[in-house]
């Protein structure tokens, strides 16, 4: 064979690029590359929580073939140190399920970053409007509400036929059971140190016809209509004898004390009854719900936890999808009703789960609500009011002396709402 006929055949070069390309013909189409976020949620591991994160997230993928989502999470008790933690090293999951609370100082570390623009607006515009400004800081929707709850008055229907429904007729009506039942108490409040504090007293406040903080960002916790209603808070305890001593109680411990006959009427979400185990039609201890008694106003506190993308994200888009499907109000509904929340969508209303007289008190509160407060810091906020409430009731100051000194430390601590 002489130099001219190799020259020619094909090159060796030439024919392994026409192997490849064969082989690449034969192999069909190269898969697409998939993107990966994360989505923290505390309680994960709950076997509840398991089950239903694991439906909800298959059927994600599954209409979102090129997007994964790794579901990570704590306890309750530790989420906020662990996202604190995280947004700080900048580690930090895609998706965050936090407290709406927490909206503000996450917002000003620049942990989150605004959802406008990566839900879309048809998603956002599904949430009821004082719910959704809660999650909002500096003029931005900074979050997106997702697990969301009213409260309502659980009564004992053997002692009470009438629910009360004024400030007055509470008081009364805790007295007359009181008197009625030895080992009774009529009512429950909260004044340990504990988150539920805040609920507890604020309800007073807004029924009263005050607030934490107005539009502006002031803080109001001193005005008339705030020191009257810790006034009444203090007097169901001092001076009608109604409740058993506070400052030893959350509410979260009111439920258990309520199915053992030691309360006649306690104020909590609809997971008082998860907590109780008891249906209302129960032979132990009947109840029923009513709205929440009215002061100069019908008011009640809508608590709310959102989903927050990280501001380190290097997948907000993708993100911004995952939170658009967990709001389709068909996802949504069941998460609901499996976590025992009050419908967030109004589509949700209309299923037979939520057309109880039970769930439908709880709905009804969602026309009165207010959104919790968001100040700039929620950790020192609720110190200083747990610290007011406290010494009001301990008798170490007039309610007027225990407000005043609580809106100069937040001032001082700057923490007032203010963009």
């Amino acid at each position: 064979m002489n130099l001219r006929s190799m020259r020619l055949g094909p090159s060796p070069i030439s024919l392994f690029l026409g192997i490849l390309a064969l082989a690449a013909g034969l192999a069909g189409p190269a898969l697409a590359e998939t993107t990966e976020i994360r989505f923290f949620i505390p309680g994960a591991s709950e076997e509840r929580n398991q089950k239903l994160l694991g439906e909800i997230v298959a059927g994600f993928q599954e209409k979102n073939p090129d997007i994964t989502v790794k579901v990570e999470g704590v306890g309750w008790d530790e989420a906020f140190q662990k996202l604190s933690t995280d947004f700080i090293a900048g580690r930090a999951a895609d998706v965050a399920y936090i407290g709406t609370r927490n909206v503000a100082e996450f917002s000003m570390m620049g942990a989150i970053q605004p959802v406008d623009g990566l839900v879309d607006a048809e998603t956002l515009g599904r949430i009821p409007e004082p719910v959704r400004v809660a999650a909002q800081f500096g003029g931005k929707q900074m979050a997106v509400p997702m697990a969301f709850s009213t409260q309502a008055l659980y009564y004992r229907t053997d002692l009470i036929p009438t629910p009360p429904r004024t400030w007055d007729e509470l008081a009364a009506t805790a007295k007359a059971v009181t008197e009625k039942n030895p080992g009774m108490y009529g009512y429950a409040t909260a004044a340990a140190a504990h988150v539920t504090l805040v609920s507890q007293f604020l309800n007073f406040v807004y029924q009263n016809g005050g607030e934490a903080f107005d539009s502006s960002g002031e803080t109001k916790i001193n005005s008339p209509q705030a020191v009257g209603a810790l006034q009444f808070y203090v007097d169901l305890f001092q001076k009608d004898k109604v409740v058993p001593n506070p400052l030893e109680l959350n509410r979260e411990q009111h439920p258990p004390l309520f199915a053992q006959g030691k309360i006649a009427m306690m104020v909590s979400g609809p997971w008082g009854k998860a907590i109780m185990g008891l249906d209302p039609d129960n032979k132990t201890a009947p109840y029923a719900v009513a709205p929440l008694p009215c002061g100069k106003v019908c008011k009640g506190e809508l608590v709310s936890d959102s989903l927050a993308i990280s501001a380190k994200s290097e997948h907000p888009e993708a993100a911004g999808k995952f939170v658009a499907y967990l709001l389709q109000p068909e996802i949504h509904a069941k998460w609901d009703a499996t976590s025992g929340l009050v419908p967030l969508l109004a589509e949700e209303e209309q299923l037979d789960t939520f057309k109880t007289p039970f769930w439908q008190t709880f709905i009804a509160m969602k026309a009165n609500g207010f959104a919790q407060p968001t100040p700039r810091a929620w950790q020192p906020f609720e110190k200083i009011l747990v610290e007011a409430v406290q010494s009001a009731i301990l008798g170490k100051a007039t309610p007027q002396e225990a407000l005043d000194a609580a809106a100069e430390k937040i001032r001082k601590a700057r923490i007032e709402p203010r963009a």
